[in-house]
This record gives C-alpha cells, sequence and structure tokens, in this order.
C-alpha cells in the first residue's frame, strides 16, 4: 500500500469519528428537545428550565467539538459543510469506505434535520405561550386598548372595540 493510501484512510477514520461524534451529540440534542417539547405541553415550568440549563450544556458540546472539524477540512476539501461533504463522498471511489460515510452522512443529516424541526416546533409553543401570557396581563390590568387583548363577539370574531355597554357604564 502506498504512504499516500494509508493516510488517505487515516484522514477517512478521522472524518467518520468526527462525524459520530457529531452525531451523537445531535441525538443527545434531539433528546433534550423532546423532553422541552414534552415540558412546553405538560406546562411544567420547572423541568422546562432544567431542560433549558441541558440544551445550553449540549450546545457547549457541541461547540467543544467544532475544532476537530477543522482537522477534516483538508480531506473534504474545503469548510465543512452540506455542499462539499456531499461532493467529498460522490469524489470517493465506489467501496465499503463510501458506502460506510454515505450511510454515516444520511444519519447526521436526518438527526439534524428532526432537531431543526423539534427545534422550531418549541419555539412555535413558546411564542403562542408568550402571546397568551400577553393577552391575559392586558386583560387582567384592564389594558384592552392593547391589540394583544381584542374582545370575542357572539360569533367566535375578534372585535377591536367592545359593542354596546360594558357592565361597569350598565
Amino acid at each position: 500500500m502506498k504512504p499516500t493510501e494509508n493516510y488517505f484512510t487515516e484522514d477517512i477514520q478521522n472524518l467518520k469519528t468526527v462525524l459520530g461524534q457529531q452525531h451523537i451529540h445531535l441525538l443527545k440534542m434531539l433528546d433534550i428537545l423532546k423532553q422541552e417539547h414534552q415540558a412546553l405541553g405538560n406546562n411544567n415550568l420547572t423541568r422546562f428550565e432544567e431542560i433549558v440549563q441541558q440544551k445550553n450544556q449540549q450546545v457547549r458540546n457541541l461547540e467543544k467539538i467544532q475544532p476537530l472539524l477543522s482537522t477534516v477540512e483538508k480531506t473534504v476539501g474545503g469548510v465543512l459543510s452540506k455542499s462539499t461533504f456531499s461532493a467529498f463522498i460522490q469524489r470517493m471511489p465506489d467501496g465499503t469506505e463510501k458506502s460506510d460515510m454515505k450511510l454515516l452522512w444520511g444519519k447526521f443529516q436526518e438527526t439534524l434535520e428532526q432537531c431543526n424541526r423539534q427545534n422550531k416546533t418549541n419555539n412555535r409553543i413558546l411564542n403562542a405561550s408568550a402571546i397568551n401570557l400577553k393577552q391575559a396581563l392586558n386583560i387582567l390590568r384592564g389594558n384592552t386598548d392593547q391589540p394583544a387583548s381584542n374582545i370575542y363577539s357572539k360569533t367566535g370574531q375578534q372585535q377591536d372595540k367592545p359593542q354596546g355597554q360594558s357592565i361597569a357604564v350598565a
């Protein structure tokens, strides 16, 4: 075996290791995001706060292994991104290494997409909760001028201003 082939094989193994570690951390993040979703669904603020701390720690863990990615950038031919990595796999010679890399990359991409979807869902829940909380506080404060505290008619449609007399005037 030529020394360059051995070097390339070593680089491929290093790349697999780094990608595998990233994938493990993404799987942990996905689990945390699912727990966050459950805490949001149960309105469990204490559990939610615990999970946010876990999520922040997991982000730090992912950031810690980020420098490992720079060690494999030479192998893939540029900054590690979806396009450069996909192009690198296409340039690999057919065989077990290429098949393994495709499989690992596919799992990585799927887990990344799941994390993205779960994070967006959790953010939508948080935003809706914040709007509902703001509306409730405006109503409790008697601040019906705010658009966040629209009043509903008998048909369920929002009205900007109450129609008729209020209970205080009547």
